[in-house]
């Protein structure tokens, strides 16, 4: 690694770390909010599945096993709070990534360094993913702590292997953030398309033909949390769309005229 590398990586790491603090927070702050409503939400449910007058359809559409602490805890943390923030924070990372330089100012200095275009945005991307893997990790510790303390209940390994179908789905929002990044100079401007473009892809999940081609869908994992399988095949074709969206940005950012 040259000098002129490792000083971007300092910069990035210096630069993010008040974001990676902010997503953390808010996760660790999630993290232990599941377990502590488990008994409001399992008594209102409780009482909603006592309800004579409540239609048996609806009764129905409730899993059976949803007041159990193991489904209560997935259903609300992977399958819902978990993956939807690193939707959210991969967003903001990815659509900030060049944008930001751009609006700062700081571009055309930064891209004059000794430094490939190519190695600023791996080193960037590198950096996010980073801080995104850490405040996600964060946040499953503190629903585990908060978890044993308030109900004794230990979550088991599938809570924390869970984390790589997550965050393999979130590299590809990342990827696709990235890529409106280095068109876009405005990061609100990007970050808006992001999110357009990402909401997108959840078409598929509310088709029952194609949810398995979701990702987010993959993200939650279900499979894992069911039967302990791990979803080899879906994360690797995520990271591998990640690492294209990942290559095509900086393949932008190398043809892209910086005065």
């Amino acid at each position: 690694m040259t000098a002129a590398v490792r000083a971007l990586l300092f910069k990035e790491i210096r630069e993010g770390r008040w974001k990676f603090a902010i997503a953390a927070m808010v996760l660790v702050a999630v993290g232990v909010s599941v377990p502590l409503s488990y008994e409001l939400f399992g008594g209102v449910l409780g009482e909603l599945l006592k309800e004579t007058r409540l239609p048996q359809f609806l009764k129905e559409l409730l899993p059976p096993d949803l007041l159990q602490m193991d489904t209560y805890l997935w259903s609300n943390w992977h399958a819902k709070n978990l993956y939807q923030a690193v939707v959210i924070v991969a967003i903001i990372f990815g659509s900030t990534a060049v944008a930001g330089e751009f609006s700062r100012g700081s571009a055309q200095y930064l891209f004059s360094r000794p430094v490939a275009r190519r190695s600023v945005v791996l080193t960037k991307t590198g950096v996010d993913l980073l801080w995104l893997a850490s405040a996600a990790l964060l946040g499953t510790i503190a629903l585990d702590i908060t978890s044993r303390l308030a109900h004794g209940y230990a979550v088991p390994w599938t809570f924390y292997a869970g984390l790589v179908p997550i965050l393999a789905g979130g590299t590809f929002v990342y990827g696709l953030a990235l890529v409106v990044s280095t068109r876009i100079d405005d990061p609100v401007k990007a970050g808006v398309s992001a999110a357009a473009i990402a909401a997108l892809f959840s078409i598929p999940s509310y088709v029952p033909a194609w949810r398995s081609v979701s990702v987010y869908v993959q993200m939650t994992g279900r499979a894992l949390f069911r039967d302990g399988a791990f979803p080899w095949l879906p994360v690797l074709v995520m990271v591998a769309l990640a690492a294209g969206l990942v290559a095509a940005a900086a393949a932008r950012l190398e043809k892209r005229d910086i005065a």
